[in-house]
Parts: C-alpha cells; structure tokens; sequence
C-alpha cells in the first residue's frame, strides 16, 4: 500500500438524490456479479508454460526497450530465469537484426544498461552513474521484472522452490521511436525481423538439447508516436486497430505457428498508452482502440495504463520499468497458469439523469479507491480526479467526484448537458493521469530501491516507496464513452 499520507480512502458511500442506496446496491451488486464471471471464466486458449525453453517476447517503441531505464536494478538473478546472450536487448541499438549480446547462450535473467551509441556495451555501475540527466540509455526493462514476477507466482502454484524442466526465457526486440507502421512486418522499417532472429537463436539453442520450446507470451508497449502523429504515426483508432491485430496475426504465424510449431497461441498482453503523448488533437484514439483490440480478440488482455508509476518524463524509471513489469508477471500467471481471464479495471457503461452521471466498472478487487498516481516522482492529485464532461456545447464543469458504491463513480456536473454526454478519463486535458483505483493487495516480487551511488537522482528518493514492496493496485484504464440517458 502507498503511505496512508497519500490515500484519499472513500470509508462511506453516500446515496444521491435521484439514485437512493437500494438502487446504488443494485447496480452494484451485479457489476460484481459480472466481474466475477470475467475472472472466473476459463481461459483455455493461452500457451501454458509447458515446455522446457517458454520464451516471453517484449515488443514496441521506447516504453519497451526501457529508454531511460537506468540505473539497471535486478542486476542479480533472482529465479532460475533465462535471457538470450548477456543482456535480453540486441547487440543493435536498432536495424533488421537482432544480435546477441556476447555468446547465443542462456545465461541467468539480469537487467543491464546499454550504451546507446553502441549497444553491444554493457555500462557498469561507474558509466551509468556519468551519464547525462535525460540519457536515453535503455536498461531496466519490464520483462525482467514480469519474469520474476510470474517465477515467483508460478513456483509459490507449484509448490516447489525451482521447476528445471520448464523454464522461462525473456528477449527484448524492441526499437526506440518507432510508430506501429514502422515496427509491421509489411512496409515498415524490417525491425520486425529482430523478432524472428530472436526467436530463431533461441530455438536453436533448444533444438540443440532436444528440448522442447515454446513462445508463452508476447509484451507489447508502443503507440506514443502514433499519438504523436511522429515517424509516420497517425492518431486514428481504426487505423490503429488495423495495423496491430495485423501485427498481432503476423507475429502469431511467423514466430508462434512458424518457428515454434505449437498450437497454441502465446498470450498477448498490452500496457495502454498514456494520452499525455497525444500533442496534435487530444483525443484518446489510441489508448481506446488497446481497451477495444483486448475486448474483441481472444487470448488479448489489456494489463492497464501506465500513468501511475514513476516516470521521468514521457519515460518512466528504472523502479517505474520494474514496477509495471511486477503488473505484467501478474496478469500473466492468472491467464496462462491459472488459466483465468482478465479485464483491467475499467468502466461497464455510464448513465446521466439531470446533473447527475452514474459510471459502473469492472473492479478486479473491490472496492473503488482514489489515489494519487505518481507524475514525476511526486504523488499528485489530478484535476477532477481525473474526469472530464464534454456535451454539444463543450466542457461541462463539474461541481463534484465521488465514489458511491464499491464499483460506481458519480459525477455531478455543474449545468444541465445539452445533447449527447460524453465521459473521458485520464486523456490528454487531464495530463493523461487519473486517481481511481481498487484494492488489490497483490504485492510485488521486487521492492522500489534509491541507489544515488549508481546515478539516481535526489529526486527519485521516495520515502513512502522506498524498500517497501511495489503496490499492484489496478488502475482505471483511460477512456472515452457516452453516457446513457436515463429516464423515469
């Protein structure tokens, strides 16, 4: 949990005027109703960790490849997890080809930091701690953390301290400011074949013991230049939705199907896309069309939004890299261990009355709770939490937030809405932040660390997180959804 200091806990929910307690207790109790259907429900179409050799791919833009990540934090294995060569990044910083660091050899799972202009170097502690402030050097990134994550949470199933025979193996293809167009097996930039190089090494590697390998997932972190309208990207949802099931198909039949030869599908688990990067109109096109891709394909789960963790900028840090890794590892293992489905904490549907919005959510682990997510190193509170009301006459001001049940939201605004109601929540007029969250207590594996010896700066010292384990709260994805029009 994050300091008590920070928590803006909700001990009472008060019935409104037009919605008394009995019909907020409703509408509440089959929201739990249908959320735990959704957990619940078998998932019998992810890759289980079943073979020897399971491989987890990380692939995207900058989020991915862990550009500003350092100082490296998991720098000791703490598993008997796997990468590919010296370090889970390619010996290129970019290009068509993945090569690995050092030997094509298993070695223990760590984080390292690269050198940028030359990415077969590994930095050591006296590099990293000389590097500029903004140094897009890329080290700590979220699948080492998801691996250890998902270690512990499996063994801890299992019973057994380690489990030889089934391994679990990371590599990171990722290449730094890349659009979804760019990063496609067609009419992109070939850094679509990094993938296929690291698949194609490894399962030499395997073939090699006569051991079995699989692909267990695949990590997918990439859309601020889409957002950004930057190398080719284009802020479209529909363009948007096109290009990456494409992708997701594409990688499906080449590396999965093609090389692997398994029948089943890896888990594609997304983040969502912060619309704090959407600079040229605002709109959530991009984040909207991750929640909507997890919706309507099977075996896709949107893991949730990335606006919490602690963030250098448009980057997050080392600790922020890990922490959302810790998010991944555990949705991971509910999908494909337990075999479980998943949906992030996000909204069922919204109704207006009057002045007075009503917003019912899937809650993971009720109930509902504001908190501040962190903007920088900072926990910040966000302007109206969050939210924002747009009608036919544009901004509807809003006059009050509250929590009123374990899984609604009302809003109150402050005149009457002209027309169709919208609801957007941590979109780019919110500086893409929110502070709605559950109550999951899941903590993480891995604890945040302040290392000023190794290059972190003052401003990265946080008390309240310090050597305490990262909170894996659920928070609310960012959206854009219509209100429904009730009438009595």
């Amino acid at each position: 949990m994050l300091a008590a200091s920070l928590l803006l806990p909700v001990l009472a929910h008060a019935a409104s005027d037009q919605h008394p307690q009995a019909e907020l207790a409703a509408r509440d109790a089959e929201n739990k109703r249908l959320t735990a259907e959704i957990i619940n429900r078998p998932n019998p179409l992810s890759q289980q960790p079943v073979s020897r050799y399971n491989h987890f791919i990380t692939y995207g833009q900058s989020l991915a490849s862990a550009a500003e990540g350092w100082p490296a934090l998991s720098t000791t294995p703490g598993y008997d997890n796997l990468m590919l060569g010296d370090a889970v990044r390619s010996a290129s910083y970019s290009g068509p080809s993945f090569r690995a660091v050092g030997d094509v050899a298993f070695r223990p799972l760590k984080a390292v930091v690269q050198r940028k202009a030359d990415a077969k170097i590994i930095l050591d502690e006296a590099q990293v701690a000389e590097l500029e402030k903004q140094a897009q050097e890329e080290g700590e990134s979220v699948e080492v953390g998801a691996l250890n994550m998902a270690r512990r949470l499996y063994l801890e199933k299992h019973g057994v301290d380690s489990d030889p025979e089934h391994l679990f193996l990371a590599s990171n293809a990722s290449t730094s400011g890349r659009s979804i167009a760019q990063l496609s097996k067609t009419g992109g930039t070939d850094e679509y074949r990094r993938v296929l190089q690291a698949v194609d090494q490894a399962k030499a590697l395997a073939d090699a013991e006569d051991a079995s390998y699989s692909i267990a997932a695949l990590f997918w972190l990439q859309g601020e230049f889409d957002y950004s309208h930057t190398n080719g990207g284009i802020n479209d949802k529909r363009r948007y939705k096109a290009l990456l099931r494409q992708l997701r198909d594409d990688l499906y039949a080449d590396i999965a199907t093609g090389i692997a030869g398994q029948k089943q599908m890896p888990a594609f688990l997304s983040y969502q896309t912060d619309a704090k990067s959407s600079v040229k109109d605002g709109t959530l096109a991009v984040g909207m069309a991750q929640w909507e891709l997890a919706r309507e394909e099977p075996n896709w789960f949107l893991v949730g939004p990335v606006y919490p963790y602690v963030d250098k900028g448009t980057h997050l840090s080392a600790n922020g890299y890990r922490w959302f890794g810790q998010m991944l590892g555990k949705v991971y293992h509910q999908v494909a261990v337990e075999r479980r489905h998943w949906q992030p904490l996000a909204p069922r549907r919204a109704t207006v009355e009057g002045k007075e919005v009503l917003i019912d959510y899937h809650v993971p682990h009720p109930p509902l709770a504001f908190d501040r997510p962190y903007l920088g190193h900072v926990a910040r509170p966000v302007k109206q939490k969050g939210f924002v009301l747009l009608d036919e006459k544009g901004e509807v001001p809003l006059s009050d937030v509250e929590i009123v049940a374990d899984t609604i939201v009302r809003l109150r605004a402050a005149r009457e809405p002209v027309g169709q109601l919208r609801i957007r929540y941590a979109s780019h007029q919110s500086g893409g932040a929110g502070q709605l969250r559950d109550s999951d207590p899941t903590l993480a594996d891995a604890h945040y660390e302040y290392l000023p010896d190794k290059g972190m700066q003052a401003l990265e010292n946080v008390p309240e997180l310090v050597g305490k384990p990262y909170p894996l709260h659920n928070w609310s994805i960012a959206f854009d959804i219509p209100a429904e029009v009730r009438s009595r």
